[in-house]
């Protein structure tokens, strides 16, 4: 069986990272919408050139545009702190999707794999910023083999200097030990949308969702007001303010029709809120990069692992049920008290929520 380790602080789940990175022996595999200049990318970067310098093989694989804009004052710093880490023997690759893939596809997945046994996989991209953030990252130790490896080649094949031969790796039966990992790919295939309406569906008494976005689609969208208006249990926590403001408004609309269905949906108001889970009372899991958007669906290369147990919905749900304290449920009675204004800024928005 896999052993399941939440972080549900930013700053342990980067002290952990730091550790384990240190054992490997053979290979360390990572991709990130961005690796920002900071203390602990450069703690990081230590352990990588060390590693490196050691005979392990290092790659590390950013999106160019989130390494570019996740914190664009570090920008120029980027570059230099990559320069660094290609000059020590770490190979650096930067995703730029390839044709026919258009700029809006972007690598969204958070991987970090260790030789064969361990990874981490979760909400969280390296940044001092994190830290500050309200986030869950996952550790999972195993008999993994070389998937997580096997998957860096992949995503970086739909890159302009990647290799296309990697595209015909089969990502359509992928068991990592005793999970499955589920992929987006951009154009070809949605298993993480197919497996998170599994979890919707197959749930008879309660279902949680954490996700930064919450725009889900008309399909699943109507799955969770049906499972609602059965008298399941629907809860969803999302960040009641994001980095994109037109989303904030956009997402009333969606929470209001699931509230009228008889769902709970919390707004968290604390501070950032970045995690991406879902679960059920089957004890199904679907854990990642992925929030529940049009983008995360279709449009990002992203990662998510389907688990089964109870120990961590158990540990998940603790965790949700402490973060309530802190969030603001929106009902229909306070939807409707919303100003005009800001009422007619969430329709404008909702009509664009395919594209925010």
């Amino acid at each position: 069986m896999n052993r399941h380790t939440l972080f549900t602080n930013v700053q342990e789940y980067y002290q952990n990272l730091v550790a384990e990175l240190a054992t490997a022996q053979h290979d360390i595999s990572m991709t990130f919408l961005a690796f920002v200049k900071g203390k602990w990318a450069d703690e990081i970067s230590q352990v990588l050139t060390t590693k490196a310098a050691n005979g392990v093989r290092v790659r590390l694989m950013v999106d160019e545009l989130g390494e570019a804009f996740d914190d664009a004052r570090c920008a120029i710093q980027n570059i230099s702190l990559i320069n660094h880490l290609r000059s020590h023997g770490v190979q650096v690759d930067i995703y730029r999707p390839a044709s026919p893939l258009g700029i809006n596809n972007r690598l969204h997945c958070k991987i970090v794999a260790i030789d064969n046994r361990t990874v981490y996989l979760g909400g969280s991209n390296i940044g001092d910023y994190y830290t500050t953030w309200s986030d869950s990252n996952l550790r999972v130790d195993g008999e993994l083999g070389t998937i997580f490896h096997n998957i860096y080649d992949f995503l970086h094949s739909f890159s302009h200097d990647g290799n296309n031969a990697f595209r015909l790796f089969n990502v359509s039966n992928l068991q990592a030990g005793t999970d499955r990992l589920w992929l987006t790919v951009p154009r070809h295939q949605y298993h993480i949308r197919e497996a998170l309406m599994n979890l919707i569906n197959s749930a008879d008494k309660s279902i949680h969702i954490r996700t930064w976005y919450f725009l889900p689609d008309d399909e699943m969208l109507n799955a969770l007001c049906a499972q609602a208006k059965k008298g399941v249990q629907v809860n969803v926590l999302l960040s009641h303010e994001t980095r994109v403001r037109l989303v904030d408004f956009a997402n009333h609309i969606h929470v209001h029709k699931l509230v009228n269905a008889g769902g709970n949906v919390y707004r968290y108001a604390g501070k950032y809120m970045h995690s991406k889970a879902a679960w059920n009372n089957h004890d199904d899991v679907l854990f990642g990069s992925a929030n529940l958007d049009a983008h995360s669906m279709k449009g990002n290369f992203e990662s998510c692992l389907q688990i089964n147990a109870s120990s961590l919905t158990w540990e998940l749900r603790h965790h949700f049920n402490i973060d309530l304290a802190s969030s603001i449920q929106q009902t229909p009675h306070s939807y409707l008290h919303r100003s005009f204004a800001d009422k007619a800024l969430s329709h404008t928005c909702n009509l664009a929520s395919d594209w925010l």
